[in-house]
């Protein structure tokens, strides 16, 4: 009697659908170790991701910038334009090793956003902490709205 049920085995003749599924599974396994980035003229380049939140009368902008220094890292606002540049460099302590698998992505990048009218190109605030860059947008104040008390009579 068999308790656990066993796998079977997809043989050429008995399973006419195996190279299909032989390409789906190296394609999709493709697609999992893409990380974000692109092809230019240079090389590969790599682009941080962001969140962008509404919260308490200001945009709050995230980006994700491990390994990047914030010395590195220069914001412009020009308009209602917001650009966020840097670099990160690549650091190897020894020059003469053997490297087996890179994944990792360096160089410079560029994320430019185009602000809502309600935000307030003026009044911008960034910090920085672990690897994470924080930027707060204010909203101009006719934009933030306003309560309403309804009186009786």
């Amino acid at each position: 009697m068999q308790i656990l049920p066993t796998l079977r085995r997809r043989d050429a003749g008995l399973f006419p659908w195996r190279d299909l599924d032989l390409m789906e599974d190296r394609m999709q396994r493709m697609f999992e170790s893409m990380p974000l980035w692109e092809t230019t003229s240079q090389g590969f380049t790599w682009a941080p991701r962001i969140d962008l939140a509404d919260e308490n009368g200001h945009f709050v902008l995230t980006a994700e910038l491990p390994g990047v220094e914030p010395e590195d890292v220069d914001i412009e606002v020009e308009g209602n334009v917001l650009t966020i540049r840097g670099e990160k460099k690549l650091e190897r302590e020894h020059k003469d090793e053997r490297v087996h698998v890179a994944e990792r992505r360096y160089g410079s990048f560029e994320r430019t956003f185009t602000l809502p009218s309600s935000a307030d190109p003026e009044k911008v605030d960034a910090g920085f902490h672990q690897g994470v860059l924080k930027l707060q947008i204010a909203k101009r104040p006719e934009a933030r709205g306003r309560k309403i008390r309804v009186q009786a009579k």
